[in-house]
């Protein structure tokens, strides 16, 4: 788990300030640590086209040239000009070492000439719109078939995660490899911005960054958070492990795919609440026409229907229990009531779904693009509103909130994108909680369950194929 920093300009003055490492330090620290993986990652004379912007995100991309100069075959790119005093101080460098070609203009270049292209025009503060040169250039960098690397983060994504819009199509430099600078940022890991940053790298400025990066609110998880489910018991019984109650509704195989999801995460016993058992009811899975008396959680929702009232009023004997609210249940007429009265409430609303409880809690409109572009701070915000919530907000990196600290997943894959996936999120997470843990740490080891069993399929199958019954398969692996 990592820290991360919605803006890493405080973390810069603080280099500067109590650790005495100049703007001009940084910037040739930034420029080693780019040199560093370009060395790593191709050979001696690859052809590098350097487009550097007028600010000091160029100005890292000149001192890079610098270094790179005599070792790889180098054209550099200023469509820009230079404006900031520390670019001009690196042109001045540049330009006094031998052999360098600056193009003036790329008419005639045959970009496809190039093994990498590194992206340096703007940086984290940019902000307003593409004039029609700079989007005519990104264009024609994101169609080469080059590695494109971008310097800290690429061109056009912004303080929040958010690229540019051409019309209703998110634009930006398509980077490959994205070298961020002395500690990672939100931006980096909103939705928006997984289809232009690829692979994210920390470069360290001089400090080494337990140093150098504080505590934050904002934490990203990596595969090594994640620890399976433990039986550490041998004089124990299936009640020893929990009894999960999924509550079933108009669409059974939702509530199905949930209770399967819930019993192969390790719970000892999981029984589906439906006023008729349903046909296709696996042997292992329990039927009952009222919650169980030893439930340790409850999941509600995934199929339930929006005006179904089955075992509602049988829920008020429950209430100092873990419940999973998702799906169906958020625009219950109940929805509110349940918020109320649960003390510990996991919600796993995809962005539409968040939208309804914005509106049905605050009396909040809010268009699911809105939501996309502010997604951290709503979460944020939601959380530290709701203290008794923990919120999955689920999509292409989800998030988990809980008491205004955001933790960003960011292994989930376009393979989860398919009816059925949230379902099996849902009962992974539930059947956490029903073995006891806390509604935060069920989130964050439900999710990363999740996205992990999808991995684990398309190292080997097509992602298209994946379905939620091979999500559910996969758990035993993990």
């Amino acid at each position: 788990m990592r820290h991360l920093y919605f803006d890493t300009r405080e973390l810069d003055n603080r280099a500067r300030e109590e650790f005495f490492l100049s703007s001009e330090v940084l910037m040739e620290n930034a420029a080693r640590g780019m040199a560093e993986f370009l060395a790593q990652k191709f050979p001696l004379g690859s052809k590098i086209l350097m487009v550097c912007g007028s600010g000091d995100n160029g100005g890292d991309c000149l001192a890079l040239a610098r270094m790179l100069v005599g070792k790889y075959n180098l054209k550099i790119f200023l469509p820009l000009g230079v404006k900031s005093t520390l670019s001009q101080i690196q042109l001045k460098r540049l330009e006094a070492c031998d052999s360098l070609v600056f193009l003036s203009n790329l008419e005639g270049v045959d970009l496809s000439s190039f093994d990498v292209i590194v992206d340096g025009l703007f940086g984290i503060g940019f902000r307003g719109e593409f004039s029609l040169q700079m989007q005519n250039l990104i264009t024609q960098l994101n169609e080469t078939r080059a590695i494109k690397i971008a310097c800290d983060i690429p061109s056009g994504i912004d303080l929040y995660g958010n690229p540019r819009f051409l019309g209703a199509i998110p634009f930006a430099f398509r980077a490959d490899f994205t070298l961020t600078m002395g500690a990672l940022k939100n931006a980096l890991f909103s939705d928006y911005a997984k289809d232009f940053v690829g692979e994210v790298y920390c470069l360290e400025l001089g400090i080494s960054e337990s140093v150098f990066v504080p505590n934050s609110n904002f934490k990203l998880l990596e595969s090594s958070d994640f620890k399976a489910p433990k039986r550490d018991l041998q004089n124990c019984n299936k009640g020893s492990f929990g009894h999960l109650s999924v509550l079933g509704g108009e669409k059974s195989g939702a509530s199905l795919l949930s209770a399967l999801a819930g019993l192969r995460i390790g719970v000892g016993l999981v029984s589906l609440v439906s006023r008729a058992a349903p046909s296709n009811l696996p042997y292992e899975i329990m039927y009952a026409n009222f919650i169980p008396k030893n439930t340790t959680a409850i999941a509600l929702g995934m199929g339930f229907g929006r005006e179904n009232t089955f075992s509602l009023e049988s829920l008020n004997n429950f209430l100092d229990l873990p419940i999973l609210l998702d799906a169906d249940i958020f625009y219950h007429k109940v929805f509110k009531d349940l918020i109320q009265n649960f003390s510990k409430v996991i919600l796993t609303p995809h962005p539409k779904e968040f939208s309804v409880i914005l509106e049905v809690l605050e009396n909040k409109e809010m268009a699911v693009d809105e939501i996309q572009k502010n997604r951290i701070a709503l979460a944020q915000e939601f959380s530290s509103k709701y203290p008794n919530t923990t919120l999955i907000l689920k999509g292409a990196n989800s998030l988990i909130a809980k008491n205004g600290e955001v933790y960003i997943n960011p292994l989930g894959s376009n393979a989860l994108a398919k009816g059925g996936s949230g379902d099996v999120l849902a009962g992974i997470v539930a059947g956490l909680l029903a073995q006891n843990y806390s509604s935060l740490e069920a989130c964050i080891q439900g999710v990363l369950a999740h996205s992990l069993c999808a991995q684990k399929f398309t190292q080997k199958n097509a992602d298209f194929s994946l379905s939620p019954l091979d999500l559910i398969t996969q758990i035993r692996y993990l």
